[in-house]
């Protein structure tokens, strides 16, 4: 068995629908409101709630990861010690200052230790102990 249904009137569904318009965007659309209705105006960037407590965060992660990389770097700068060695029979300042600093060039190694120890010339005796900065 079927059942056919037969409406009385026609039913047009798009009555309570809304129309959509075509808005001018761009240069067109700035102080031209009149055609549609709306004001369009220029503003500037504007942030919620949401992002502003969004942006503070990611600013206060970023201060605390400097801050720990600069806390880092200071900590992790071992104390400049110096020790001191002992000039044996025969040694002159350049030689005791090139085995302290082999890297180093020997006049800018000799200029370093002849600093450290206050010396006024190149002249070194048996037993004297040179500070090594």
């Amino acid at each position: 068995m079927s059942a056919v249904a037969q409406w009385d009137a026609p039913v047009d569904l798009r009555q309570g629908r809304r129309h959509l318009r075509a808005v001018p965007t761009g240069p067109s659309a700035r102080g031209g409101g009149a055609q549609v209705g709306v004001r369009v105006e220029a503003r500037g960037l504007r942030l919620t709630a949401r992002g502003r407590r969004l942006l503070g965060i990611v600013v206060a992660v970023a201060l605390l990861i400097g801050g720990g990389a600069a806390a880092h770097a200071w900590a992790s700068t071992p104390p400049s010690v110096g020790h001191s060695v002992t000039v044996h029979d025969g040694e002159t300042l350049s030689g005791v200052a090139h085995r302290a600093y082999p890297s180093m060039s020997v006049s800018d190694a000799v200029t370093k230790v002849a600093l450290a120890n206050d010396l006024n010339g190149l002249q070194v005796v048996a037993g004297q102990q040179l500070k090594l900065p």
